[in-house]
């Protein structure tokens, strides 16, 4: 029959089954403001003109507490387990990776240094160099699409939790990425409604941000001009000191990489608690806020 969204008066949403639905009704945990909305309906409907009104409950049996009802609300739109799993061992490995780079590269710009090797010369005797410079490579983009697609999962999950205010949306918490000017500031500021809501969705206004949002941003930005200078120096590189400088902005971007994974492995992880949270405490009947 497929989901059915409920929108509830306090302007939580939840995902359900028909069958839950019906169950939650009929045992009076849906308040009767309640709307809601299915594949194929044209616009949102009063629950009530769909299941009519709350059937009469025995006479020895208590009306239930209508806040359990706000207290169940919370639900993921799209569940991020999985995908928030995924990312973690992508960061994982990407932390890995980095380290085996920066081993390699500290090793090839002594032995240049040195006169061991000629800057012409590297790629021949050095083939770990292109496996590695490869796997940075196909991981990179790989963790940045799966990064993107956490991002959304996560601020439609905060627009499901209820939380009123929003500046954006999931496409345009993505689609900032891409803009020029606006990249530089967006991101950060969609971070931070992501994890003020997860965390508290109906005061997430007065919530602070956290010290995690801001780190990674800087490590973003300067891991981001690092890599972008090594690129064309790289490519422009035609003596041993041009050479020297692109291999010193390779190495410092392979070390800033190592913080940076780490910082949103944590971010990452701590947001999909924060909202695992939301959704354990409501399903226990335990306050969440």
């Amino acid at each position: 029959m497929g989901s059915i969204y409920l929108r509830y008066p306090d302007g939580q949403m939840t995902q359900r089954t028909e069958e839950e639905v019906r169950h939650l009704w009929n045992e009076r945990l849906v308040p009767n403001e309640t709307i809601y909305w299915r594949e194929g309906m044209a616009d949102w409907q009063p629950v009530s003109q769909w299941l009519g009104e709350h059937p009469d409950l025995p006479d020895d049996k208590p009306a239930p507490d209508q806040s359990r009802a706000e207290i169940r609300a919370y639900h993921f739109l799209v569940d991020p387990a999985g995908l928030t799993k995924f990312l973690q061992r992508l960061l994982w490995i990407g932390v890995a990776v980095a380290c085996v780079a920066l081993v390699d590269d500290d090793a090839e710009f002594v032995q240049v240094q040195i006169g061991r090797v000629a800057p012409d010369q590297l790629t021949e005797n050095d083939p770990i160099q292109a496996v590695v410079g490869l796997l940075q490579s196909g991981l990179g983009v790989v963790t940045a699409i799966t990064f993107l697609k956490w991002v959304y999962r996560a601020y439609k999950n905060i627009q499901g939790f209820g939380a009123e205010g929003l500046r954006f949306s999931p496409g345009w918490a993505v689609g900032y990425y891409f803009i020029p000017i606006l990249s530089l500031i967006r991101p950060m500021q969609v971070m931070s409604e992501i994890w003020r809501a997860s965390y508290d969705p109906r005061n997430w206004l007065r919530s602070r941000s956290s010290w995690l949002i801001a780190t990674w941003w800087a490590l973003f930005l300067v891991y981001s001009v690092v890599t972008q200078v090594s690129l064309q120096l790289g490519l422009q590189a035609s003596t041993n000191d041009q050479w020297t400088l692109a291999a010193v902005f390779a190495i410092l971007g392979d070390f800033f990489s190592v913080p940076l994974s780490i910082v949103v492995l944590r971010l990452v992880t701590e947001i999909y608690k924060r909202q695992k949270q939301l959704v354990e405490g409501a399903d226990s009947g335990l306050p969440v806020s």
